[in-house]
Protein backbone atom coordinates (compact mmCIF):
# COMPACT_ATOMS: atom_id res chain seq x y z
CA UNK A 1 0.00 0.00 0.00
CA UNK A 2 0.88 3.58 -0.75
CA UNK A 3 0.73 5.42 2.82
CA UNK A 4 2.18 8.31 1.38
CA UNK A 5 -0.34 8.63 -1.20
CA UNK A 6 -3.19 7.75 1.45
CA UNK A 7 -2.25 10.23 3.85
CA UNK A 8 -2.37 13.15 1.43
CA UNK A 9 -6.34 12.19 0.17
CA UNK A 10 -7.39 14.34 2.97
CA UNK A 11 -9.20 11.61 4.92
CA UNK A 12 -7.23 11.63 8.07
CA UNK A 13 -7.72 15.31 8.77
CA UNK A 14 -11.62 14.19 8.06
CA UNK A 15 -11.54 11.87 10.56
CA UNK A 16 -10.50 14.16 13.12
CA UNK A 17 -13.45 16.48 12.18
CA UNK A 18 -15.90 13.82 12.18
CA UNK A 19 -16.89 14.17 8.63
CA UNK A 20 -16.06 10.14 7.39
CA UNK A 21 -18.97 7.74 7.12
CA UNK A 22 -18.44 4.19 9.07
CA UNK A 23 -17.48 2.12 6.70
CA UNK A 24 -14.38 5.10 5.66
CA UNK A 25 -14.02 5.23 9.70
CA UNK A 26 -13.56 2.02 10.03
CA UNK A 27 -11.06 1.84 6.84
CA UNK A 28 -9.15 4.54 8.99
CA UNK A 29 -8.80 2.72 12.53
CA UNK A 30 -7.87 -0.56 10.36
CA UNK A 31 -5.30 1.19 8.39
CA UNK A 32 -3.71 3.30 11.81
CA UNK A 33 -3.59 0.17 13.93
CA UNK A 34 -2.05 -2.05 10.94
CA UNK A 35 0.49 0.72 9.69
CA UNK A 36 1.89 2.96 12.60
CA UNK A 37 2.76 5.57 9.43
CA UNK A 38 -1.18 6.20 9.39
CA UNK A 39 -1.60 6.45 13.08
CA UNK A 40 1.54 8.67 13.49
CA UNK A 41 0.16 11.33 11.31
CA UNK A 42 -3.14 11.24 12.99
CA UNK A 43 -1.64 12.28 16.19
CA UNK A 44 0.62 14.87 14.30
CA UNK A 45 -2.97 15.91 12.63
CA UNK A 46 -4.68 16.18 16.18
CA UNK A 47 -1.59 18.32 17.72
CA UNK A 48 -2.04 20.57 14.82
CA UNK A 49 -5.43 20.97 14.96
CA UNK A 50 -5.00 21.98 19.47
CA UNK A 51 -2.11 24.78 17.89
CA UNK A 52 -4.27 26.20 15.30
CA UNK A 53 -7.25 26.14 18.58
CA UNK A 54 -5.10 28.11 21.21
CA UNK A 55 -3.55 30.59 18.29
CA UNK A 56 -7.34 31.54 17.66
CA UNK A 57 -8.14 32.01 21.33
CA UNK A 58 -10.64 29.19 20.43
CA UNK A 59 -8.53 26.09 22.42
CA UNK A 60 -10.37 24.13 24.62
CA UNK A 61 -9.96 22.77 28.09
CA UNK A 62 -7.22 20.15 28.85
CA UNK A 63 -10.32 18.09 30.02
CA UNK A 64 -11.82 18.35 27.07
CA UNK A 65 -8.54 17.10 25.41
CA UNK A 66 -7.90 14.35 27.55
CA UNK A 67 -11.57 13.05 26.62
CA UNK A 68 -11.18 13.54 22.75
CA UNK A 69 -7.42 11.54 23.19
CA UNK A 70 -9.32 9.12 25.49
CA UNK A 71 -12.46 8.74 22.72
CA UNK A 72 -9.83 8.16 19.57
CA UNK A 73 -7.96 5.40 21.60
CA UNK A 74 -11.14 3.91 22.38
CA UNK A 75 -12.07 3.62 18.35
CA UNK A 76 -8.58 1.93 17.71
CA UNK A 77 -8.78 -0.67 20.81
CA UNK A 78 -12.40 -1.35 19.67
CA UNK A 79 -11.41 -1.87 16.66
CA UNK A 80 -9.57 -4.55 17.38
CA UNK A 81 -11.71 -6.26 19.47
CA UNK A 82 -13.25 -9.35 17.30
CA UNK A 83 -17.24 -8.75 17.61
CA UNK A 84 -19.00 -6.45 15.74
CA UNK A 85 -20.99 -5.83 18.11
CA UNK A 86 -18.50 -3.63 21.06
CA UNK A 87 -17.06 -2.38 17.92
CA UNK A 88 -20.80 -0.94 16.99
CA UNK A 89 -20.87 0.13 20.69
CA UNK A 90 -17.26 2.35 21.17
CA UNK A 91 -17.63 4.08 17.41
CA UNK A 92 -20.84 6.27 18.18
CA UNK A 93 -19.23 6.89 22.03
CA UNK A 94 -16.20 8.09 20.19
CA UNK A 95 -17.64 10.33 17.56
CA UNK A 96 -19.85 11.94 20.17
CA UNK A 97 -17.36 12.76 22.93
CA UNK A 98 -14.19 13.42 20.57
CA UNK A 99 -15.45 14.61 17.13
CA UNK A 100 -18.62 17.26 18.12
CA UNK A 101 -16.04 19.79 20.16
CA UNK A 102 -13.51 19.58 17.14
CA UNK A 103 -16.26 20.67 14.93
CA UNK A 104 -17.75 23.46 16.99
CA UNK A 105 -13.77 24.73 17.40
CA UNK A 106 -12.89 24.38 14.24
CA UNK A 107 -16.34 25.99 12.75
CA UNK A 108 -15.72 28.85 14.66
CA UNK A 109 -12.00 29.74 14.03
CA UNK A 110 -13.24 29.60 10.39
CA UNK A 111 -15.97 31.74 10.66
CA UNK A 112 -14.20 34.09 12.74
CA UNK A 113 -11.55 34.46 9.57
CA UNK A 114 -13.80 34.71 7.12
CA UNK A 115 -15.22 37.93 8.92
CA UNK A 116 -12.03 39.25 9.40
CA UNK A 117 -11.66 38.71 5.97
CA UNK A 118 -14.31 40.30 5.20
CA UNK A 119 -13.77 43.29 7.18
CA UNK A 120 -10.26 43.78 5.48
CA UNK A 121 -11.86 43.52 2.13
CA UNK A 122 -14.75 46.18 2.50
CA UNK A 123 -12.17 48.53 4.46
CA UNK A 124 -9.74 48.35 1.68
CA UNK A 125 -12.47 48.96 -1.04
CA UNK A 126 -13.68 51.89 0.94
CA UNK A 127 -9.70 53.47 1.12
CA UNK A 128 -9.10 52.51 -2.56
CA UNK A 129 -12.46 54.56 -3.40
CA UNK A 130 -11.26 57.87 -1.21
CA UNK A 131 -7.94 57.12 -2.48
CA UNK A 132 -8.97 57.93 -6.10
CA UNK A 133 -12.04 60.35 -5.31
CA UNK A 134 -8.87 62.27 -3.62
CA UNK A 135 -6.48 61.46 -6.30
CA UNK A 136 -9.55 63.01 -9.28
CA UNK A 137 -10.10 66.01 -7.18
CA UNK A 138 -6.09 66.85 -7.41
CA UNK A 139 -6.35 66.31 -10.92
CA UNK A 140 -9.20 68.32 -11.54
CA UNK A 141 -7.57 71.45 -9.21
CA UNK A 142 -4.61 70.91 -11.38
CA UNK A 143 -6.58 70.86 -14.12
CA UNK A 144 -8.06 74.42 -13.04
CA UNK A 145 -5.23 75.98 -12.25
CA UNK A 146 -4.31 75.87 -15.69
CA UNK A 147 -7.02 77.08 -16.83
CA UNK A 148 -6.66 79.74 -14.86
CA UNK A 149 -3.12 80.61 -15.40
CA UNK A 150 -4.14 80.31 -19.77
CA UNK A 151 -7.04 82.69 -18.57
CA UNK A 152 -5.07 85.26 -16.96
CA UNK A 153 -2.32 85.24 -20.07
CA UNK A 154 -5.52 85.26 -22.10
CA UNK A 155 -6.55 88.86 -20.15
CA UNK A 156 -2.93 89.85 -20.33
CA UNK A 157 -2.99 89.93 -24.05
CA UNK A 158 -6.38 91.18 -24.48
CA UNK A 159 -5.96 94.08 -22.27
CA UNK A 160 -2.45 94.73 -23.90
CA UNK A 161 -3.90 94.81 -27.32
CA UNK A 162 -6.59 96.96 -26.51
CA UNK A 163 -3.90 99.51 -25.00
CA UNK A 164 -2.66 98.63 -28.29
CA UNK A 165 -5.78 99.58 -30.10
CA UNK A 166 -6.33 102.55 -27.79
CA UNK A 167 -3.06 104.13 -28.54
CA UNK A 168 -3.09 104.31 -32.16
CA UNK A 169 -4.94 105.90 -34.45
CA UNK A 170 -6.83 102.36 -35.89
CA UNK A 171 -9.28 101.61 -38.41
CA UNK A 172 -11.53 98.45 -38.39
CA UNK A 173 -11.94 96.97 -41.72
CA UNK A 174 -14.55 94.16 -41.53
CA UNK A 175 -14.57 91.01 -43.97
CA UNK A 176 -17.31 88.90 -44.32
CA UNK A 177 -17.43 85.89 -46.62
CA UNK A 178 -21.02 85.99 -47.65
CA UNK A 179 -20.28 87.60 -51.11
CA UNK A 180 -18.01 83.86 -51.94
CA UNK A 181 -19.42 80.17 -51.87
CA UNK A 182 -16.12 78.62 -50.11
CA UNK A 183 -17.20 80.30 -46.68
CA UNK A 184 -20.24 82.49 -46.42
CA UNK A 185 -19.75 82.28 -42.67
CA UNK A 186 -16.78 83.62 -42.63
CA UNK A 187 -15.85 86.99 -40.00
CA UNK A 188 -12.49 88.44 -39.19
CA UNK A 189 -11.79 92.07 -39.07
CA UNK A 190 -8.67 94.11 -40.21
CA UNK A 191 -6.81 96.81 -38.04
CA UNK A 192 -4.48 98.84 -39.46
CA UNK A 193 -3.20 102.10 -38.37
CA UNK A 194 -1.99 103.90 -41.77
CA UNK A 195 0.30 106.82 -39.86
CA UNK A 196 2.05 104.05 -38.33
CA UNK A 197 1.87 101.16 -40.63
CA UNK A 198 0.61 98.89 -38.21
CA UNK A 199 -1.85 96.22 -39.06
CA UNK A 200 -3.72 93.42 -36.94
CA UNK A 201 -6.05 90.99 -38.07
CA UNK A 202 -8.83 89.22 -35.64
CA UNK A 203 -10.70 85.91 -36.07
CA UNK A 204 -14.05 85.82 -35.16
CA UNK A 205 -15.43 83.00 -37.60
CA UNK A 206 -12.75 80.61 -40.02
CA UNK A 207 -13.24 76.92 -41.05
CA UNK A 208 -10.25 74.90 -39.60
CA UNK A 209 -7.86 73.61 -42.69
CA UNK A 210 -6.02 70.26 -43.75
CA UNK A 211 -2.31 70.46 -42.51
CA UNK A 212 -1.36 71.30 -46.28
CA UNK A 213 -3.27 74.74 -45.98
CA UNK A 214 -2.98 78.60 -44.61
CA UNK A 215 -5.16 81.26 -44.55
CA UNK A 216 -3.15 84.28 -46.15
CA UNK A 217 -3.65 87.62 -45.53
CA UNK A 218 -3.19 90.14 -48.60
CA UNK A 219 -2.75 94.05 -48.64
CA UNK A 220 -4.36 95.39 -52.20
CA UNK A 221 -2.73 98.66 -53.45
CA UNK A 222 -1.48 99.97 -56.30
CA UNK A 223 0.74 97.66 -57.37
CA UNK A 224 -1.53 94.79 -56.53
CA UNK A 225 -1.80 92.29 -53.77
CA UNK A 226 1.25 91.98 -51.51
CA UNK A 227 0.89 88.73 -49.00
CA UNK A 228 1.39 90.46 -45.36
CA UNK A 229 1.37 87.47 -43.24
CA UNK A 230 -0.30 83.66 -42.00
CA UNK A 231 -2.98 83.67 -40.00
CA UNK A 232 -3.93 81.26 -37.23
CA UNK A 233 -7.58 80.29 -37.88
CA UNK A 234 -7.55 78.77 -34.02
CA UNK A 235 -6.84 82.16 -32.45
CA UNK A 236 -10.42 83.50 -32.09
CA UNK A 237 -11.13 87.01 -30.78
CA UNK A 238 -7.61 87.89 -30.68
CA UNK A 239 -5.38 90.34 -32.57
CA UNK A 240 -2.48 88.77 -34.69
CA UNK A 241 0.40 91.03 -36.24
CA UNK A 242 0.92 91.05 -39.68
CA UNK A 243 3.24 92.84 -42.14
CA UNK A 244 3.49 96.80 -42.07
CA UNK A 245 1.42 98.28 -44.59
CA UNK A 246 1.88 101.79 -45.28
CA UNK A 247 -0.46 101.78 -48.49
CA UNK A 248 -3.69 99.67 -48.89
CA UNK A 249 -7.63 100.09 -50.80
CA UNK A 250 -8.69 96.68 -49.65
CA UNK A 251 -7.61 93.77 -47.29
CA UNK A 252 -8.16 90.13 -48.78
CA UNK A 253 -7.60 86.67 -47.14
CA UNK A 254 -7.47 83.36 -49.43
CA UNK A 255 -6.22 79.73 -48.76
CA UNK A 256 -3.01 79.07 -49.87
CA UNK A 257 -0.56 75.73 -50.07
CA UNK A 258 1.01 75.49 -46.48
CA UNK A 259 3.74 78.26 -46.07
CA UNK A 260 1.58 81.17 -48.17
CA UNK A 261 2.33 81.71 -52.02
CA UNK A 262 3.82 84.86 -53.82
CA UNK A 263 0.60 85.80 -55.24
CA UNK A 264 -3.24 84.93 -54.17
CA UNK A 265 -5.21 82.15 -55.22
CA UNK A 266 -8.31 83.80 -56.66
CA UNK A 267 -10.18 80.74 -56.44
CA UNK A 268 -9.70 80.22 -52.99
CA UNK A 269 -10.97 84.08 -51.91
CA UNK A 270 -12.61 83.88 -48.51
CA UNK A 271 -13.25 87.35 -47.68
CA UNK A 272 -12.17 91.28 -49.16
CA UNK A 273 -12.83 94.26 -47.29
CA UNK A 274 -12.02 97.62 -48.97
CA UNK A 275 -10.60 100.56 -46.60
CA UNK A 276 -12.85 103.74 -45.91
Amino acid sequence: MDIKAYISTGKLELFVLGELSEREREEVIRLANEYPEIRAELDQIEETFFEFDDKTGKAPSAKVKTKIFDSLENDFAAAEKPTASLRSEAKPAAKEVAMTPWKSYFVAACVTTVIASIAAVFFAIQYKDVDNRFTALLQEQSVLAEELDRYKVNYEQVDTQLETLLAGNFERIPMKGEPFEIQKDARIDVWWDQDAASVFISVNRLADLDENQDYQLWAIGDDGPVGIGLINAERKYSLQQMQAVAAAGAFAVTIEPKGGSESPTLENLVVIGNVG
